[in-house]
């Protein structure tokens, strides 16, 4: 299993860092959400969809691989059909893309 964020998407609410801290931290400067390890330990996945399934702006996506499959582990998975639609409203919450920091 790997985890990936949508920095773009990210709202910075910190929810996943604080379900998951060694999986996920915030950058300083602004506070937008990276991940921590190239690959989900079978004991965390558990936390890590919870996690997801937290984040208030659908920001965080699970991808489930085999471990027979390298080749789609490797690869980079295509965007989900709601991903425009999520950034679309992501815009016209944030229309001039302020962060919100002063």
């Amino acid at each position: 299993m790997r985890v990936v964020v949508d920095q773009d998407l990210c709202g910075t609410t910190g929810q996943c860092v604080l379900t998951l801290p060694g999986t996920f931290r915030q950058r300083e400067p602004d506070g937008v959400v990276e991940v921590c390890v190239a690959t989900v330990p079978q004991a965390l996945h558990a936390a890590v969809r919870l996690a997801a399934s937290q984040c208030p702006v659908a920001a965080i996506r699970v991808i489930e691989s085999d471990a027979c499959d390298d080749e789609r582990a490797n690869a980079d998975p295509a965007p989900s059909p709601a991903e425009p639609e999520r950034h679309a409203a992501k815009d016209q919450r944030n229309p001039g893309r302020h962060d919100g920091t002063v």
